[in-house]
């Protein structure tokens, strides 16, 4: 018994550890005369250091991914103006942060209206709290995005905010068929992004994911488009 239940928490440590930030995140995580970063025990903050807007995006990371790999994707968002709030996730799984809203309104008071983004599970996460938080008195969610991503419940009628969905034709974990099958499950008016080449993985720098389809476009390339059609998506909302 002393061996199996051994074997099995050596098993469950490895499957719970996270598919690591790679190198161009990590750089994308440096401060520089246009960006501060600031890492907390649960958030990673990117924040323009001039002419913020008062539009702020708190991120959902993927199950078991690094939260630091989606600064490569997110960091021309902050470069634009906005500022970013990549939750860190107890045990890196989604669902352990339900409410991390409420976390970014405390970090950056100055947001007056939150979109709430998210990869993969993190997305499913996301939807839950922007669904959640788009009535609250104080910075309320005003806008939902998601990475190859879809929610877990249908909230085609209880969602009142703008939705954008941004996914990947090659992409072997949310297939372009399953985001197809659950798209009756958002408002009618979202607006669906499909990119071309583009894998699951792409959405963060954490390498290569089993079950994951192969890109045929490099991912700097990739992570360019996703960053233009969230920047598109986050334009066109008003807090």
């Amino acid at each position: 018994i002393g061996a199996v239940l051994g074997i099995s928490v050596v098993a469950l440590t490895a499957w719970l550890r996270p598919f690591p930030a790679g190198e161009a995140a990590l750089t994308a995580l440096e401060p520089d005369a246009a960006v501060t970063v600031v890492e907390t025990p649960t958030l990673l903050i990117l924040e323009p250091v001039s002419g913020a807007s008062t539009t702020g995006l708190v991120f959902q990371p993927g199950a078991r991914v690094d939260p630091r790999a989606y600064a490569a994707v997110l960091r021309p968002v902050a470069e634009a103006g906005y500022p970013v709030v990549i939750v860190k996730q107890p045990l890196a799984i989604g669902f352990l942060a339900l409410g991390a809203v409420d976390q970014a309104r405390a970090a950056v008071p100055d947001v007056t209206g939150w979109v709430v983004g998210g990869h993969s599970l993190g997305g499913t996460v996301a939807a839950i709290d922007a669904d959640a938080e788009q009535d609250a008195a104080d910075a309320p969610t005003v806008g939902l995005l998601l990475f190859a991503s879809y929610p877990a419940s249908d909230l085609s009628q209880s969602l009142r905010i703008p939705v954008a969905s941004i996914s990947g034709t090659q992409d072997g974990l949310s297939t372009p068929a399953k985001i197809n099958e659950s798209a009756e499950l958002l408002p009618a008016d979202t607006v669906f992004t499909v990119l071309d080449g583009v894998s699951h993985a792409q959405f963060g720098d954490y390498g290569l994911q089993p079950g994951d389809g192969v890109a045929t476009v490099d991912d700097s390339l990739a992570r360019a488009e996703i960053a233009a059609a969230s920047l598109e998506f986050l334009a066109d909302i008003r807090p």
